[in-house]
């Protein structure tokens, strides 16, 4: 009898637990993301992230105060034959305004953005971009666990040399 009563009651918790999950309409997160490489020159190219959050959602930038959520970062250290060159340029400025509920002024998009990133290539051969954007959605409700979209690419065969 114990057996069952505990299990009703991990039961319960469970689907309780799933109700108070935020719907996001058959997307697996709060937002989707597509990645490419363009090439603007021989040994020349950028990096071109698409960023794309789901209805109601709002996905935090790059620049959010100490003691928010957690701001954007994108991480491609491990790339390899490419030099980056400055920072990531979003196509779309961020919406920046001050944030009631965390008592702070963050930046945030809420529809489409492509974020682009500079490179030379330095070894044509070994050239591969590989990273991870750690980012965090919120809605009116409530708000995700930061979450990570991996990114691996190579360059175009055409590019830099390799044929």
């Amino acid at each position: 009898m114990k057996r069952i009563i505990t299990a009703l009651i991990v039961l319960i918790a469970a689907v309780t637990a799933m109700a108070q999950l935020p719907s996001l309409k058959g997307q697996k997160g709060a937002a989707t993301w597509t990645s490419k490489v363009e090439m603007t020159g021989k040994k020349t190219g950028r990096v071109v992230l698409t960023l794309s959050p789901a209805a109601g959602w709002h996905i935090y930038g790059f620049e959010v105060g100490e003691g928010g959520p957690k701001a954007m970062n994108a991480d491609f250290a491990k790339s390899t034959g490419v030099k980056f060159k400055g920072a990531w340029k979003p196509s779309v400025a961020p919406v920046k305004k001050f944030d009631d509920i965390f008592g702070i002024e963050v930046t945030y998009w809420t529809g489409k953005v492509e974020l682009s990133r500079e490179f030379d290539v330095t070894d044509a051969t070994n050239a591969k971009i590989t990273g991870t954007v750690t980012y965090q959605g919120c809605n009116g409700e409530t708000c995700n666990p930061p979450q990570k979209y991996n990114v691996a690419l190579t360059l175009p065969a055409k590019s830099a040399g390799n044929k």
